[in-house]
């Protein structure tokens, strides 16, 4: 009797158990979000050269003719797959989703050292390409060191918001070497006569952000634009999403015709802007934005995330072997 009244109760315990075991799974299941038969979850792929990352988890759209929503794999670092047919705000989706998750990616990054490669039209005045070695540090503040390779050559720039928020300083290059560095108001008059942006807005991460703010405006409804996701290129030997934006009037958008970002498929931070302003009837009638209307052209390359940089590379003591 004793034996099958303790069989009785096993049976309890275990049929307890079973169902407690099933609850949980249950639960575990629905935080999930469920994949249609035959496809794939998201994979998370690690990437090798940065210690600790993965590859982002931004899936690539499907056609928008698909009459089933589904989720895709992440491209596997250096692929490109077949560019799809994507609706005007699912591009523009897209495209935010990818800059937003480049922006969290940056954020992370405590330094970095990068190659700059900038054009701009500054009073109606389209400058020479100046190609510009910086080093960036996010945390514990914003700094950055900047040296010009072309243009202004060995021109250096210093800002450090702990050492002074308000101040940047410059050491001039060339024939205007031996003249004392200046600090000077990064958002003055004699700073913005060089440079459409500020010092405070240098960088991958700002140049991000202020990308994301336009396509927010745009997906707002506040900025009307067509946005196409064109065929996938290359940037510095790496594989980019392109993205196409082409405004309606001066009206909506006083600046800015059109714009081409170019997004890395690996990090989804922009490696390169390519943008136009308004021209000529004539020049906007123009199906290809002619060159008489590049307002900026701005690119990243050979960026190293894994870099140690020291605080003394961001402070105000310039020579001329300074790297």
């Amino acid at each position: 009797m004793a034996n099958t009244t303790n069989d009785r109760s096993d049976r309890r315990w275990n049929t307890a158990a079973v169902l407690a075991v099933s609850a949980s799974a249950l639960l575990a299941f629905s935080a999930f979000d469920p994949v249609p038969a035959g496809e794939d979850p998201v994979r998370t792929v690690l990437v090798s050269d940065v210690p600790g990352e993965t590859v982002s988890d931004v899936p690539v759209p499907v056609d928008a003719g698909s009459a089933v929503p589904r989720r895709l794999d992440v491209q596997v670092a250096g692929s490109l797959g077949p560019v799809t047919t994507l609706s005007q705000e699912e591009s523009l989706k897209f495209a935010l989703l990818l800059l937003e998750d480049g922006a969290r990616f940056l954020r992370n990054q405590d330094q970095y050292t990068v190659t700059f490669h900038k054009r701009e039209r500054i009073g109606g005045d389209l400058r020479q390409q100046e190609d510009i070695d910086m080093k960036v540090r996010h945390l514990p503040v914003f700094s950055v060191y900047m040296k010009w390779k072309t243009g202004q050559v060995g021109q250096q720039v210093v800002y450090n918001v702990e050492a002074s928020p308000d101040r940047m300083w410059i050491k001039f290059g060339g024939a205007r070497g031996l003249l004392p560095a200046l600090k000077i108001d990064p958002s003055g008059d004699v700073a913005m006569r060089e440079t459409r942006h500020p010092v405070t807005q240098a960088g991958i991460l700002a140049m991000a952000e202020r990308i994301i703010a336009h396509r927010r405006e745009e997906l707002e409804g506040k900025v009307p634009v067509v946005c196409v996701r064109a065929a996938d290129g290359v940037v510095d030997d790496r594989p980019c999403y392109c993205f196409e934006f082409r405004y309606q009037s001066r009206d909506t958008s006083p600046v800015y015709r059109s714009s081409r970002i170019m997004i890395d498929t690996r990090y989804h931070i922009p490696l390169r802007a390519v943008n136009h302003t308004w021209g000529s009837d004539e020049q906007v009638s123009a199906e290809i934005p002619a060159e008489d209307t590049l307002i900026e052209e701005y690119m990243f390359s050979r960026f190293n995330f894994g870099v140690q940089l020291a605080s003394e590379e961001f402070a105000p003591k310039f020579n001329r072997s300074r790297n």
